[in-house]
């Protein structure tokens, strides 16, 4: 993360123990910032498959608030491996885990919103 500026970490930072609190998640998985694409087909990824559990995100260019929705998108999927429900990729589009996810990433970015409208101003 150190391509962000300082004030985008800390705000990564709390959106990630808040996303953690409202998931309940029993471990958080680790979450990989990239400055760039690299190999990843979409803006993020969570491999569920490894023993260590990762989320990465392009962040390079990207807005902060999208970053953060895309955090917590995949953060989503990785509650849903925790309880069970993720045991295959889900689709890529539509479907009841990836529905789920969009819905629960964009309920977080509004309820953290709340606590910092700063997220949206750039």
């Amino acid at each position: 993360m150190s391509f962000l500026e300082k004030n985008k970490q800390e705000k990564i930072t709390s959106f990630v123990k808040f996303v953690n609190d409202e998931l309940g998640l029993k471990n958080c998985p680790k979450i990989i910032l990239q400055n760039g694409k690299g190999d990843l087909k979409t803006t993020a990824n969570y491999n569920y498959s490894s023993d260590t559990k990762t989320i990465r995100v392009n962040s390079k260019n990207r807005a902060l608030v999208d970053v953060m929705r895309s955090i917590a998108h995949e953060m989503v999927h990785h509650k849903q491996y925790e309880d069970g429900r993720l045991k295959v990729k889900p689709a890529d589009i539509g479907g009841e885990i990836e529905d789920e996810a969009n819905a629960k990433a964009g309920q977080y970015i509004k309820m953290f919103a709340q606590k910092d409208k700063t997220i949206y101003d750039e």
